[in-house]
């Protein structure tokens, strides 16, 4: 098992936890002559959420990426603003002359590309960055939500073996029953 990363104070990374929850999962005691197992559905639920509690972080970091990303359009943006409106200073000085106001003019067509071209080739990059970022993420938020549902489904069908079919008819091994614990996760007084 790997150490708990330390990206931010008080969270974990999601992978980590993730890897715990499997861990968890797959160490549970085989129940003699069937396919079902048991498991700490205390330590899962904890692992849980403890994964709720990163997952705002996760999201934190992706607004914090489109925030970059809009910072850096707005900057292009201005950047070209400022090289379009020295370009026009700079072509209303030269209108005097004609072969001036010419070459002017071609400069200034000149610098609106460039700055045009520039701008795009920023916008592409950060679109490409906050893209990854993205895809990163809607990888491990799959990559958990199939974790947790097969981890509610082991515990569905864990205890669903563990209750004989007549107790459980009966109402002897319900949550209702009180040798359950207060909590409701299952576990036995």
């Amino acid at each position: 098992m790997m150490d708990p990363p330390t990206n931010e104070p008080g969270s974990m990374d999601i992978l980590y936890l993730l890897e715990r929850l499997e861990e968890v999962l797959g160490s549970g005691s085989r129940l003699p002559f069937t396919s079902r197992t048991l498991i700490d559905d205390e330590e899962c639920f904890a692992i849980i959420d403890q994964i709720r509690l990163s997952l705002p972080n996760e999201i934190r970091q992706a607004r914090m990426v489109n925030a970059e990303r809009e910072a850096l359009l707005d900057e292009a943006r201005a950047r070209a603003d400022h090289i379009i409106k020295m370009a026009e200073a700079d072509a209303q000085e030269r209108v005097r002359d004609h072969h001036v106001t010419q070459q002017a003019q071609a400069r200034a067509s000149e610098i609106v590309a460039q700055a045009e071209r520039d701008s795009l080739k920023v916008r592409d990059e950060a679109d490409d960055y906050v893209y990854r970022v993205l895809m990163e993420l809607d990888r491990h938020l799959e990559s958990l939500a199939t974790t947790v549902r097969n981890g509610l489904q082991s515990l569905h069908e864990g205890r669903e073996s563990a209750q004989p079919a007549a107790d459980f008819d009966s109402g002897g091994y319900g949550r209702d029953n009180p040798e359950w614990g207060s909590s409701g996760t299952g576990s036995i007084k």
